[in-house]
């Protein structure tokens, strides 16, 4: 018997896409709840910890945005073939979280000079870092994916993180990461996430 999944999650992408796109990677059918930001008093109450995204897999509720990718993954095929694979899409996707955490703290930042001090040590330190280490795997890798043959969750993770850095516009560049760039390209090209793309409403990050 398939399961039924529904996923809350705001009207946005933030740190609640990357599971719409282990949907459309694997081809399971979801309820998409697009919460507004004027229906959340009244929705926070019903959510495991008062925040999104959360996830209802037969009616249980599983929150945290990492869990839930990180399960879809298991459930669809898409967490790596092996213990060491999946393991190594965790190194992986714990570099891009650290990326999002310092988008999140420059984002809050409301002194000017703080925030261009931050953004420098964001561009010229945190992002060589972890894109330096994801443009390496994907050199030892031939087949254009970050880890094994196929698809998984860590390559889905980095195409909504790299959509996220190019709607910041000339802030941060990566073209000096050609494999990265070359990845998305791959990866967006996939059938079923070449239809998300096209399909999937227009929101803010």
């Amino acid at each position: 018997m398939e399961k039924k999944y529904v996923y809350h999650y705001f009207n946005l992408k933030g740190r609640g896409e990357t599971p719409r796109l282990l949907f459309a990677a694997a081809g399971v059918e979801y309820k998409d709840d697009r919460v507004e930001f004027s229906d959340w008093p009244k929705v926070k109450g019903t959510t495991p910890l008062g925040a999104l995204p959360y996830l209802e897999v037969d009616g249980q509720k599983i929150p945290e945005s990492v869990a839930i990718a990180r399960y879809l993954a298991n459930e669809f095929g898409l967490a790596g073939k092996s213990n060491l694979d999946k393991t190594k899409v965790d190194v992986l996707v714990e570099q891009m979280i650290a990326i999002r955490e310092s988008l999140v703290v420059l984002n809050s930042e409301k002194d000017e000079a703080k925030k261009a001090e931050l953004m420098k040590k964001f561009n010229e330190e945190q992002i060589p870092k972890c894109f330096g280490y994801i443009e390496k795997t994907l050199s030892e890798n031939s087949s254009g994916f970050l880890v094994g043959d196929q698809v998984t969750w860590g390559d889905l993770a980095l195409i909504d993180l790299d959509g996220m850095l190019s709607n910041l516009g000339n802030s941060v560049n990566l073209d000096k990461f050609p494999k990265v760039v070359a990845h998305r390209k791959k990866v967006e090209a996939l059938p079923r996430i070449s239809t998300y793309l096209k399909n999937r409403p227009v929101t803010p990050y």
